[in-house]
């Protein structure tokens, strides 16, 4: 099945190496996004590629995720499985003025079997939330200017 994709762009205020490191460790991503919680992170050790978190998602249940690609401070890729489906979220960190840093990100979301002939009305769905969720992680507490 094809995926359905979103994909998103934001400038944060922050330069790249601190914008990486506060994305790349999942357990903020419920200071930006309010559909997930209880994020922990389950293998030892400092990130780096393979590291897995586990946490829930609101009306999915368990959500994991594992950082597949970890390339401080430009680009992270995360594979993850939510409910039945799976997901690739990439994002791509660039310098940005003096001090600030433009994130591309792109989301690949296969729905399970039993959930492909929403896809239509999912990619818009999908789109509006990635643009919201990271317009709060440029403003999430971590990531304001100092």
């Amino acid at each position: 099945m094809k995926p359905v994709i979103a994909e998103v762009q934001v400038f944060v205020a922050r330069p790249p190496e601190q914008v990486f490191a506060y994305f790349a460790d999942l357990r903020h991503e419920p200071e930006y996004n309010s559909q997930v919680s209880d994020i922990r992170k389950t293998t030892e050790g400092p990130l780096r590629r393979g590291t897995t978190f586990e946490g829930l998602h609101k009306g999915l249940g368990v959500v994991s995720w594992t950082l597949v690609e970890y390339s401080p401070p430009r680009r992270v890729a995360i594979e993850g499985r939510v409910g039945s489906g799976t997901y690739r979220w990439v994002s791509d960190l660039e310098p940005s003025g003096e001090h600030g840093t433009t994130m591309h990100g792109r989301m690949e979301w296969r729905p399970t079997n039993a959930l492909r002939f929403l896809a239509p009305v999912l990619g818009p769905i999908l789109k509006f939330s990635a643009r919201r969720t990271f317009a709060r992680f440029a403003n999430s507490p971590g990531m304001r200017p100092r």
